[in-house]
């Protein structure tokens, strides 16, 4: 199954000037601080990565992240100057450029 995954306008925006054809990949962690998920620029997708594409902008979803995240929503936090995901299984998202 594709997960269903949206972009608020602003995230879409600063992803088609950050990519330059990369793609942003979710990945599922766990680590001394509990689980979560792990958004970063990826120049290919890893082997098995679940790929969707929003508009223009290519996702990699690692097996996890595409089994848990149908229904999520990447963000733009202009503070942070990086993106959220927002979704009920996104405990904690870390972003990583």
């Amino acid at each position: 199954m594709t997960p269903a995954i949206s972009l608020t306008d602003e995230a879409s925006s600063h992803l088609n000037d950050d990519l330059n054809g990369r793609f942003l990949r979710i990945a599922f962690t766990t680590g001394c601080g509990g689980s979560g998920y792990r958004i970063s620029y990826a120049e290919s997708p890893d082997e098995g990565d679940v790929i969707v594409k929003i508009g223009s902008i290519p996702l990699a979803l690692d097996s996890m992240a595409a089994s848990k995240l149908d229904g999520a929503l990447i963000t733009f936090d202009p503070e942070e100057e990086g993106y959220l995901l927002e979704h009920e299984n996104a405990v904690t998202a870390v972003w990583c450029g």
